[in-house]
C-alpha cells in the first residue's frame, strides 16, 4: 500500500532537510515526504502526485519565499488539494499573510520560526491523522452508496437461483473483494450455492467448477470456510454468518487470496449488515418459492396464497431497512406486557435510537438505547450496540443491569478502540432494566437516560448515571442499580431524548422533559395504544413544519403482577 504523503516546502534547503529528518524519524512508517524548494515547483509536485494517484496528507510551506510567498502557494494547492490539512511555518510573515491562508486556504494551524521540534511534530502528526479520518469517512461513504445500491438489487427478487448470484456478485462488487462464495446450510450440510470473482480469470473459473465440477469444488471450498471458522486467523479472508431469529441459513465467505489485503472494520460491518440483509431475502425467496409451489397444485387456494404474497411484498419493502432486521420483534414485548407500546419514529431512513428485548431465566430485559449521532452514523453503533446486548447475556449470562452496562461500557470502549485513541467519542445513552414478574420486582440502570414510573397518579423519576456508554471516557467508574418493587398497575416509561429536545410549538421551542412529564400525568391512566396515539399526535403537532430534531423512542408498560394475571 502506498503510503501518504508529506509535503514540505521551503527555499532554504537547510530547513528542509531538517523538517525531512524529524518527520521521517517521528512518522516514517506511516507517512513518506517531498520536498520543494518553493511554490512552483511544489505545485508540479503535487500535479506529479496527484497524477500517480496517491494521496497528500500535509502540506507545510515556509510563508516568506522568492517569487511565491507561501501564503499564495497554499491558495493554489488548496484549488488542487481542498480536504488536505496545510501549515503555514512563519518566520516574519505579517498578519494579513495568515489570514490570508486561513480565509482562503483553510489552513491548518500556523506555526513561528524557529519551532519547537516536539510541538512542530505533534501538530503535523494530528493533521495527518484528521486526514486519514477524511479518507475512512471516505472509504465508510463509499461503502454506504455500494451497500444502499445492493439492498436495491437484491431485495426484491425472488427466484432463488438469480437471487444467490445477484446476491453474491453484489456483495463482491460492494465490498471490493478478489472473490466471495455463499454457503447455504440446510439439515446440518453445508454447501456452496454462488460465487463470484473481480478478475474475468477468477470469474470464468469458479463459474466453471461450480458448473462441471461442483462435487470437487464444493468439498475444496466447504473445507476451506470450516476451516476458517475453527481457526479464524487469515486477516485477508472473512466469514459473515446468515442468520435469522436464531437460525443458521449460512455464510458469506469472502477472500483477498491473491493480495493479501486485511478487510478493515468498515468492510466487515457491511459485510454483516448484507448478510442480515442476505438473511431476509433468502427467507423470502424461500416462502414465496413455496406458496408458489403450493399455488401452482392448489387452485382452490388461489385466495390464500394471494394474501401471502401480499404479506411477502410487505415484508420486501419492510426489508429495505436494514436495521430494523436486527431489532427484535414488538410482538414479544407485546406477549409478555399486553398493555404496552414502542413509539419509535426515526429522524432518517435508519436511526440511531434502537429498542432492545430479551426474555431470559423468567426475567424480561428491555433497553431504549440512544447511540452517537443520527441515520446512518448512528445505526453502525445501534448493530454494535444490538449486537453487544445479545452476546453479554446470551453468551456471558450477565443479568445484572449495573454489570450489564460495566461490560456494554467495556466492550464498546474496546470495539472503538477508545483506549488508545482518545478522539474517538462515539458511544451511546442508555436506559435498560429487567422485570421479574415472579417477584414483581424492577432492577434499573442507566446511562444518561432515566427511567420514570407512574404509581397512584405521582411520577416518580429514577435518575440514571451521568456517564455514556463509550465516549472516550476509558476507566470510568461503574453503573450503579435502582431495585423497584413494583405494584399492580405500576406505569413504566424509558425513551430517548429525541422527543423531549424537538424544537416546534408557537415559539420553535424544544418540547422539553417538563412538557413531556406534564402529558404523561394527563394520560398515564389510559390504555397504552390510547397513550400511543396521543403522543404521537401530540409530537406530530408540536413538530408542526419543522425538521424532525432527532431520532424518538418511547416505551410504554403498565405492570400487571403475575399473581393478579394468574
Amino acid at each position: 500500500m502506498k503510503k501518504p504523503i508529506i509535503l514540505c516546502v521551503d527555499d532554504e534547503k537547510i530547513i528542509l532537510d531538517s523538517l525531512e529528518e524529524q518527520i521521517i524519524n517521528r512518522l516514517g512508517k506511516e507517512f513518506s515526504c517531498e520536498l520543494a524548494e518553493g511554490g512552483e515547483e511544489a505545485l508540479e509536485i503535487i500535479n506529479d502526485i496527484l497524477a500517480d494517484k496517491k494521496d497528500i496528507a500535509v502540506v507545510i510551506s515556509d510563508q516568506l519565499m522568492p517569487g511565491m510567498h507561501g501564503d499564495e502557494f497554499l491558495i493554489k494547492a488548496h484549488a488542487l488539494l481542498p480536504n488536505t490539512p496545510k501549515i503555514l511555518l512563519t518566520g516574519q510573515a505579517g498578519l494579513d499573510a495568515v489570514k490570508n491562508a486561513i480565509n482562503n486556504a483553510r489552513l491548518y494551524r500556523y506555526v513561528n520560526k524557529p519551532w519547537e521540534e516536539n510541538d512542530l511534530m505533534l501538530t503535523i502528526e494530528e493533521a495527518a491523522r484528521s486526514y486519514q479520518r477524511y479518507l475512512q469517512m471516505q472509504e465508510y461513504n463509499r461503502l454506504l452508496r455500494n451497500l444502499n445500491k445492493a439492498t436495491q438489487e437484491i431485495s426484491g427478487e425472488m427466484d432463488y437461483h438469480l437471487l444467490v448470484n445477484k446476491l453474491m456478485t453484489n456483495v463482491v462488487l460492494t465490498i471490493g473483494a478478489e472473490v466471495g462464495y455463499l454457503f447455504t446450510a440446510q439439515n446440518n450440510k453445508i454447501r456452496v450455492e454462488a460465487s463470484y470473482a473481480l478478475s474475468q480469470k477468477e470469474l470464468e473459473f469458479v463459474t466453471n467448477e461450480l458448473k462441471n465440477n461442483y462435487q470437487q469444488f464444493n468439498q475444496n471450498t466447504v473445507k476451506k470456510l470450516v476451516s476458517l471458522i475453527e481457526e479464524d486467523n487469515l486477516e485477508h479472508c472473512f466469514v459473515a454468518p446468515i442468520s435469522k431469529k436464531g437460525k443458521n441459513l449460512g455464510y458469506i465467505l469472502l477472500e483477498n487470496k491473491n493480495n493479501k489485503t486485511a478487510f478493515n472494520a468498515y468492510q466487515k460491518e457491511v459485510i454483516q449488515m448484507l448478510a442480515s440483509q442476505a438473511a431476509i431475502s433468502l427467507d423470502n425467496s424461500n416462502l414465496y418459492n413455496r406458496i408458489e409451489e403450493r399455488n401452482k397444485q392448489l387452485e382452490e387456494t388461489k385466495k390464500i396464497i394471494e394474501e401471502k404474497n401480499k404479506d411477502i411484498l410487505d415484508s420486501i419493502r419492510y426489508a429495505r431497512r436494514i436495521q430494523e432486521a436486527i431489532m427484535p420483534e414488538k410482538e414479544l414485548l407485546n406477549y409478555y406486557f399486553p398493555d404496552s407500546f414502542i413509539f419509535y419514529h426515526p429522524k432518517d431512513i435508519v436511526s440511531g435510537d434502537f429498542y432492545w428485548f430479551l426474555e431470559k431465566y423468567h426475567k424480561f430485559f428491555i433497553a431504549a438505547v440512544d447511540c452517537t449521532g443520527h441515520g446512518v452514523p448512528g445505526a453502525f453503533m445501534s448493530v454494535i450496540g444490538s449486537n453487544l446486548l445479545n452476546q453479554i447475556l446470551n453468551e456471558y449470562s450477565i443479568l445484572e443491569p449495573e454489570a450489564i452496562l460495566d461490560h456494554l461500557n467495556f466492550k464498546i470502549q474496546t470495539a472503538l478502540k477508545q483506549d488508545q485513541n482518545a478522539e474517538t467519542k462515539d458511544g451511546m445513552d442508555i436506559a435498560f432494566c429487567s422485570i421479574d414478574q415472579e417477584n414483581d420486582l424492577l432492577q434499573f440502570a442507566g446511562a444518561n437516560r432515566p427511567l420514570w414510573l407512574v404509581r397512584d397518579k405521582e411520577i416518580i423519576k429514577y435518575e440514571a448515571d451521568k456517564i455514556p456508554i463509550g465516549g472516550g471516557q476509558f476507566g470510568v467508574q461503574s453503573y450503579k442499580s435502582h431495585s423497584i418493587p413494583l405494584k399492580n398497575n405500576d406505569v413504566i416509561y424509558i425513551f430517548t431524548d429525541g422527543i423531549v429536545d424537538q424544537f416546534g410549538g408557537d415559539n420553535n421551542k424544544k418540547f422539553t422533559s417538563k412538557r413531556f412529564a406534564e402529558l404523561i400525568s394527563e394520560i398515564h391512566h389510559l390504555p397504552l395504544s390510547e397513550q400511543l396515539n396521543i403522543i404521537q399526535k401530540t409530537f406530530s403537532q408540536w413538530k408542526g413544519t419543522q425538521e424532525q430534531t432527532d431520532d424518538v423512542l418511547v416505551i410504554g408498560i403498565r405492570y400487571h403482577s403475575s399473581s393478579e394475571t394468574t
